[in-house]
């Protein structure tokens, strides 16, 4: 018996045993990802439970049998793709990625690596799932701990201790500090990680500027300020619904190699940053 706390579509839930209660309004009302992915037009509490119940039932999520292998892709330039494309090319080994179920976890297998990330959504409090646990340990992941603690400097700490190099870690956008903190301690192990901004949704001009400092790539979600203060620092961006922007050249080499194994077309071309047209962002931007 569990019980987890999460944001989606920037809706505070509640998972506990089994059991989904969406406790606010969503704070976005359309999402050009959510739209194309699960054909929503138009967020409500509703559409938020239906898509966790859907990721519950599909993939075992905040469950027992949660499925802890995929190699599916569901998202163009998502955080897990672009890791997993990653770690199969090389430039990554580790990747200190976030589970419920377990808390801060190092991934070395693209394929758990994309089985936790490629549906996760705003991870805030979890509490232990020991078969979740348990089938990571058994994959080669390294657990933060058995109490399911969120802390990704402490999971960075761990990956270079196991002798990862080429560490790559996430970190939310309202955690914009942790962010400053792995930069620093990087540069103190001689160990440079590779940060992801995700979940960047309502975040403010100064969380989006210590992001624009620390990260190698940011993902600008719904938030305006990501847009403004990111988006005119960055060296490349990819997407124009949900702009990712690279801020380093490590980013842009992890960006690039995703846009090498993307199957599907693409279009580059020299522009202003950001580029984000009306009526392509979600609603409302915060």
């Amino acid at each position: 018996m569990s019980e987890h706390l999460l944001e989606m579509a920037k809706a505070r839930v509640r998972v506990k045993d089994g059991k989904i209660e969406v406790l606010t309004d969503p704070g976005i009302s359309c999402c050009p990802l959510r739209r194309d992915l699960y054909g929503i037009d138009k967020e409500s509490r509703e559409t938020v439970e239906r898509v966790l119940q859907s990721h519950m039932l599909e993939l075992g999520m905040y469950g027992p049998k949660r499925v802890l292998e995929l190699q599916e892709k569901p998202v163009s330039f998502g955080a897990s793709e672009i890791l997993m494309d990653a770690m199969n090319e090389g430039l990554v080994d580790a990747a200190v990625v976030v589970c419920e179920g377990a808390g801060t976890v190092v991934a070395a297998r693209p394929d758990v690596l994309q089985a936790v990330g490629a549906h996760m959504t705003g991870l805030i409090q979890t509490e232990p799932i020991a078969e979740i646990q348990e089938g990571l340990a058994k994959r080669g992941c390294l657990l933060l701990d058995r109490q399911a603690t969120v802390d990704q400097v402490q999971g960075y700490e761990k990956a270079v201790a196991a002798g990862f190099h080429r560490i790559a870690v996430t970190v939310a956008g309202s955690n914009a500090d942790e962010a400053t903190a792995l930069r620093e301690l990087g540069a103190k192990l001689r160990v440079r990680p590779f940060l992801l901004a995700v979940h960047t949704t309502g975040i403010s001009e100064a969380e989006a500027t210590a992001l624009a400092e620390s990260c190698d790539l940011v993902w600008s979600c719904a938030s305006k300020a990501v847009r403004n203060v990111v988006g005119q620092r960055a060296r490349l961006q990819m997407g124009i619904s949900i702009p990712v922007f690279a801020l380093t050249d490590e980013g842009k080499r992890l960006l690039l190699n995703r846009a090498l194994h993307f199957s599907g077309p693409l279009a580059m071309h020299r522009a202003g940053l950001p580029l984000a047209p009306e009526g392509k962002q979600p609603e409302p931007l915060t």
